[in-house]
């Protein structure tokens, strides 16, 4: 049964049960993780998830989050909106040795009891998803290089010299 909204916390277990999924956007303004990273404002985020068992009765919950974030390009130094998008699959462990076990097994598992908090959630894979240095996607010019064929600095390499010479 997919739900129209996404709630503010979520009982993966319970959810698991009953087979949710929800959908709908969140507003970023109280992701204040996520804040520290934006150069402005972001709109809504979209975010998707739903839960179910597995074959060994864990509860999974499978989901995605996209949205359009402003970032400083690290290249020209001009914002551009970054179409950030996380897809996540989380496996929940009964117990530490369970946990364990299907962490070996390369799975992304959650030692978890009672609610989780979905804003949190969905924050923490949009951090995940941010580029390390994040750039134009369609390239532009590095601030680095000197206009116009302009060094600024050259004069420096004679001031090195003359500074060799007389030691």
């Amino acid at each position: 049964m997919e739900l129209p909204y996404l709630p503010k916390s979520v009982d993966p277990e319970r959810s698991a049960d009953q087979g949710l999924e929800f959908a709908g956007d969140l507003d970023p303004a109280p992701l204040v993780r996520l804040g520290e990273f934006l150069a402005a404002h972001a709109g809504p985020i979209s975010g998707h998830f739903g839960f179910r068992r597995d074959e060994e009765g864990r509860a999974v919950m499978v989901g995605s989050a996209e949205a359009s974030l402003p970032l400083i390009c690290q290249r020209c130094a001009d914002l551009f909106l970054f179409e950030a998008r996380a897809e996540w699959r989380r496996v929940f462990a009964r117990s530490e040795a369970d946990e364990q076990e299907l962490a070996e097994k390369g799975l992304d598992v959650c030692y978890h009891s009672g609610p989780l908090d979905v804003a949190e959630l969905i924050e923490e894979e949009l951090i995940l998803a941010l580029p390390m240095a994040p750039r134009h996607p369609e390239g532009c010019e590095s601030v680095a290089r000197p206009a116009g064929g302009i060094h600024p600095f050259a004069g420096l390499a004679g001031l090195l010299k003359r500074e060799t010479r007389d030691n």
